[in-house]
């Protein structure tokens, strides 16, 4: 812009200066006024400068439709970034929640429809809408390194890989009788109605997490497994033993699944455990002993249970 108003002043400089020129040379300023005032005397006058102003406004709008141009197109290139923008923003949104709802769609016709499985001990009796006591087995789970991965990848890509993940850790639960509790960032938690329906899905997690990637490298992710007595409250689990899972999970390596002794008393032989010794964990009164799941590959077979 700047360029196109010195561009302006030189034009009126350069024509002001050859009006003046043709004037002197002509021997009077009063031709050039009755020129300007009427252009059909150019030629009969022998009005030169007509020449050099005509090509002086000639550059000026070339310049003019230059500059022009180019603005309309800077602005219509930042429309479409913008709403490209707008665009992905909106659509990774909308398939969170797509996935998010069908996998709730999925779990509740599973529960309505699939056989009834029996729990390893009763749930004890009590009033309709109160927290009711019963043995249970806990998983946790989360993904390694999953705060470096968000800044890494930015918010829009890593929402996409967390559906990703979601749906996948869903859909294991669900093959193996797995009822999710609850979500928080990238963990879940759920209950199982046995520890080897747990282990087992643990496995086919383990197994399968390499399908789900970010950046270009499979996600890896640890997991804990413990059962005990907890309390049902409102689709809740309450109690030390959801601590004591979370805090196994902690003691994890990328890609392990580590279990307490209570969980490895059901367990038949089909699976291998190896022998992790006892651990110190925050906010647990005594060091707990865990042992680390071996496993490859190969598909996770169905397991026996010892009775409790």
């Amino acid at each position: 812009m700047q360029a196109l108003v010195i561009q302006l002043f030189a034009s009126i400089a350069v024509g002001g200066f050859c009006v003046a020129a043709w004037a002197l040379t002509s021997g009077t300023f009063e031709k050039a006024g009755k020129v300007l005032r009427d252009p059909g005397l150019t030629s009969q006058m022998g009005f030169w400068p007509s020449w050099v102003l005509l090509a002086l406004m000639a550059a000026f709008v070339v310049h003019l439709g230059v500059v022009v141009a180019r603005l309309f197109s800077a602005r219509a290139r930042r429309r479409r970034r913008k709403t490209a923008q707008q665009a992905a923003q909106q659509a990774a949104r909308v398939s969170v929640e797509v996935v998010e709802r069908s996998a709730a769609l999925l779990r509740s016709l599973t529960g309505k429809f699939k056989e009834k499985r029996p729990t390893v001990e009763p749930e004890e009796p009590g009033e309709a809408g109160r927290p009711s006591r019963r043995w249970v087995t806990v998983m946790f789970i989360d993904i390694v390194g999953s705060t470096q991965l968000a800044e890494e990848l930015g918010d829009e890509e890593w929402i996409g890989i967390l559906a990703r993940y979601r749906e996948f850790v869903r859909a294991a639960f669900v093959a193996r009788g797995g009822n999710e509790v609850g979500t928080q960032g990238d963990g879940f938690l759920a209950e199982f109605p046995g520890p080897a329906d747990a282990v087992l899905c643990a496995v086919d997690i383990q197994q399968d997490i390499r399908k789900v990637s970010a950046a270009g490298m499979p996600l890896e992710v640890r997991i804990g497994i413990h059962a005990g007595d907890a309390v049902h409250d409102d689709g809740d689990l309450i109690g030390r033993v959801v601590n004591l899972a979370s805090r196994v999970t902690g003691e994890a390596d990328p890609g392990e699944i580590l279990v307490t002794e209570p969980v490895a008393d059901y367990l038949g032989g089909r699976l291998q455990l190896e022998d992790r010794g006892l651990r110190e964990m925050k906010g647990v009164p005594q060091p707990r002993h865990v042992l680390a799941v071996i496993w490859s590959d190969a598909p996770a077979e169905p397991t026996s249970r010892r009775q409790r």
